[in-house]
């Protein structure tokens, strides 16, 4: 329900508060500044999030308060800062010269872009910390609503002359550092952390913990990297104009693969306690339902999309509309995504995540250069294709090395029903034709929903009973 409501506040900003009270430079400046702190900051967690939830099951102890694990939770994401930011300093010249054009907003607004990154890296920590300790719902509220109303009234603030445009950067970063605050008011009213460090007379030492973190900040990175890194590129090679075109219309997409997102940060943790126990069979039936009920509700959420994009973005000033072929291939990148489960957990904590390094830090130079040929070529299409080739190959990769090592895959013949639903509805879609652009919206959108929701049924993707029994599996896999 948090993550939803997040999704509705996001969709209200992107499609009505950033459009009518930003200019496309104004929103492509802030979504160039927001993307370089997010990278920065998942360079400089150096993969915490990842070993919190592999190895705090091991440390558990509430009365001895998991002997002082949470300064891991502080010590890696602060020491990984410092590294960064040393090396930006070393770098400086070379990451301005790349960046070229742009350069000077890098420089104009560094100091909100290093705190951004520093409270950033942080949330990171602590957000894998809640859901760990079983507070994921508290930290999806404050990480997806929070959020999303405090930029939402920065905006406001801006808008109305309340704040300059520096100012409004700024406040940004404030809106960071209030959700880390509340983050760390979780941590403390549940858990009562302790900051004394007692957890090296473990059979778990430090060393391998590290190692961990290494190897799973590289994948992590890459996952970022293929968030952000098309806004960063958009901004090298085309105007701040058009990143805040590309902005709108690449988050648009990427809405699809919110509900992925919402269960991976539940299933984490349950999956590193099956790899725990040895139990590939608990691990199978959570990466099939993944895959299934992800396709069935981001499915619905293509079909709508993709027949009612164009007439949304008319809708808006200063012409978005060029924004709606690049909608359209990043949802087909995130569905891959979201159709091939939670590929991410179950192969970030098997005994593979080494190996499993080794191709996504490759993946994240294909990205890099597949977008720096495509956009000089293409502009902000090429971008979109760019990262849905990228997200297609990296899933791909993912589901043939879990084949391969685990022998487990998450299809079956429902899944090729559910694609071929999607189909159908969006050819439905595509049938109607009605010039009032509102009336088209709701009419696009109500057919494709209803012929999805029919087919599903007639097709017998699922049953009412089938519906009651996997909830009650998926009881008794995360109890």
């Amino acid at each position: 329900m948090y993550t939803y409501f997040g999704i509705l506040l996001g969709m209200l900003s992107t499609l009505y508060v950033q459009p009518f009270f930003l200019t496309k430079e104004q929103i492509g400046i802030t979504r160039l500044v927001i993307s370089v702190a997010t990278i920065f900051a998942s360079i400089s967690c150096l993969g915490i999030t990842s070993v919190i939830v592999k190895f705090l099951p091991f440390f558990r102890d509430e009365e001895k308060k998991h002997k002082g694990f949470f300064t891991l939770a502080i010590a890696f994401p602060l020491t990984g800062f410092v590294v960064c930011l040393l090396g930006i300093f070393f770098l400086k010249e070379n990451i301005l010269s790349f960046y070229s054009k742009n350069a000077k907003i890098l420089t104009d607004y560094f100091l909100p872009i290093t705190l951004m990154a520093l409270f950033n890296c942080l949330i990171f920590a602590f957000s894998a910390y809640c859901n760990a300790i079983n507070k994921s719902s508290l930290a999806t509220a404050i990480n997806e609503v929070f959020n999303r109303a405090g930029f939402i009234i920065c905006v406001l603030l801006f808008s109305y002359g309340v704040t300059t445009q520096n100012a409004f950067i700024y406040s940004l970063s404030v809106i960071y550092f209030i959700q880390l605050m509340l983050l760390f008011f979780v941590i403390s009213h549940f858990d009562h952390p302790t900051f004394k460090i007692s957890f090296f007379s473990n059979n778990i030492h430090l060393k391998e913990i590290i190692r961990f973190g290494f190897v799973s900040a590289f994948i992590q990175i890459t996952g970022i990297c293929m968030k952000f890194v098309d806004v960063i590129l958009v901004g090298k090679y085309e105007s701040m104009a058009e990143v805040g075109v590309y902005g709108i219309a690449a988050f648009i997409g990427l809405v699809i693969e919110t509900p992925l997102n919402a269960l991976d940060r539940i299933v984490g943790t349950k999956i590193a306690k099956l790899f725990a126990q040895d139990n590939l069979i608990e691990i199978e039936k959570i990466y099939k339902l993944s895959s299934k009920y992800l396709m069935i509700f981001c499915g619905l959420l293509v079909s709508v999309l993709i027949v009612c994009i164009k007439p949304i973005l008319e809708l808006l000033p200063n012409d978005y509309s060029s924004g709606a072929i690049v909608t359209i291939i990043i949802c087909i990148g995130a569905f891959f995504n979201s159709a091939t489960g939670v590929n991410y957990s179950i192969l970030m904590y098997s005994n593979f995540y080494k190996l499993g390094a080794v191709f996504y830090s490759s993946l994240l130079v294909l990205t890099i250069i597949l977008n720096m040929l495509l956009i000089p070529l293409y502009g902000i299409i090429g971008a979109a294709i760019a990262t849905c080739l990228a997200s297609v190959i990296h899933n791909l990769l993912r589901f043939i090395f879990i084949k391969i090592k685990l022998n487990i895959q998450p299809f079956t013949m429902a899944s090729l029903k559910i694609v071929l639903i999607i189909a159908l509805s969006i050819l439905v879609g595509y049938t109607i034709g009605i010039e009032n652009r509102y009336l088209l919206i709701i009419a696009r959108g109500v057919s494709s929903s209803l012929v999805f929701v029919g087919l599903l049924i007639f097709l017998k993707v699922f049953s009412i009973k089938e519906i009651k029994e996997e909830i009650a599996s998926f009881k008794k896999i995360f109890t």
